[in-house]
């Protein structure tokens, strides 16, 4: 059965919703916290398994930032080590230069 990526129904491909009673970030249930699912051709929808987010990483990337710029957005995402938030912590680390 052919299936596709699709934005979750459920929260629009946000990944999560703000829990109204204590105002905390909780994730949607019907995707898992990704934001998209698996389409069947007949419309009903699956969770996208965690195997497969490796494999599926950069059509995801290219689907979030088809969202973003529906909503308006015009940057581009910042790599984890160029974030200022996570300096100092080993996702703030640019894997691709020798550790000092």
């Amino acid at each position: 059965m052919s299936e596709t990526l699709a934005r979750c129904p459920s929260c629009e491909g946000l990944g999560w919703f703000e829990d109204e009673f204590d105002g905390g970030a909780q994730d949607c249930d019907w995707c898992g916290g990704v934001g998209y699912v698996y389409r069947r051709a007949d419309g009903t929808d699956r969770r996208i398994p965690p195997a497969d987010w490796g494999r599926l990483a950069d059509e995801l990337e290219r689907l979030e930032t088809e969202r973003l710029r529906e909503l308006g957005y015009t940057g581009s995402a910042k790599k984890p080590w160029e974030q200022a938030i996570r300096e100092g912590t080993r996702g703030g680390q640019n894997p691709y230069e020798a550790d000092a």
